[in-house]
């Protein structure tokens, strides 16, 4: 591997979630890092003194350690390979730890921020949060679990829309279930990306009104931040 080389496309999500990051960690920990292309940019760029690579999958968790051993020498990098499901992680008590929760979708995305939060309730870290869809049930799991925003994105990548989430108990602004900060409502996408939400909780409503209409009117009520959509 040529050790001068991007790992990360720029423009491309992972590469969006890595620019998210402000400060360097002790500890990052790459959950269903799959090939691990985003925890092993943060070791190389320096931004994480130690990354834990976490998935299910057994033989690509081996295709990734064997990697790791032939381009990122311990005697230079610090990293660790548990093939591991993320419900069964105990947080450490550790200073400076970030958990990375990308490329799964709202279910998991939820059970992975309660167990994390259940299983070291005294234990500040921080989260990095990009589910392939159910943002809004996700958000509020991060909201009943006690976290504040430090960033949010809307990322756009081959034809989907994606959010990252960035956040920390020891932020100051709150999340809201529908987003903030992260909407520009002169940029064309933000406005498709808002329509295809509402169209889908408005389709979902016409089944189940009590649980997802009033979904509808939060997103509806960010019409008041613009009248061009």
């Amino acid at each position: 591997m040529n050790k001068n080389k991007r790992l990360l496309r720029p423009g491309s999500r992972l590469s969006l979630l890595e620019n998210m990051l402000v400060e360097p960690y002790r500890m990052v920990w790459d959950c269903c890092c799959d090939h691990g292309l985003l925890g092993m940019s943060l070791l190389k760029r320096s931004r994480a003194s130690e990354v834990i690579f976490v998935d299910v999958l057994e033989e690509q968790m081996k295709k990734l350690e064997a990697t790791l051993r032939q381009n990122y020498p311990v005697d230079e990098y610090r990293w660790h390979v548990r093939c591991a499901d993320v419900k069964n992680i105990v947080v450490p008590n550790r200073d400076s730890q970030l958990f990375i929760i990308a490329g799964v979708g709202a279910r998991q995305t939820v059970e992975f921020i309660n167990s994390l939060s259940l299983s070291a309730p005294h234990v500040s870290f921080d989260l990095l949060i990009c589910s392939v869809h159910g943002n809004y049930a996700v958000r509020n799991a991060l909201i009943n679990n006690g976290y504040k925003l430090k960033d949010e994105q809307i990322i756009f990548e081959n034809n989907r829309f994606y959010e990252g989430i960035y956040v920390s108990k020891g932020a100051s602004e709150e999340i809201a279930n529908t987003g903030s900060s992260m909407w520009d409502w002169s940029n064309s996408n933000h406005q498709q990306y808002w329509r295809r939400i509402v169209g889908h909780y408005r389709q979902k409503a016409r089944k189940d009104p009590e649980q997802y209409q009033p979904i509808v009117a939060n997103y509806e009520a960010l019409l008041t931040s613009s009248c061009n959509i």
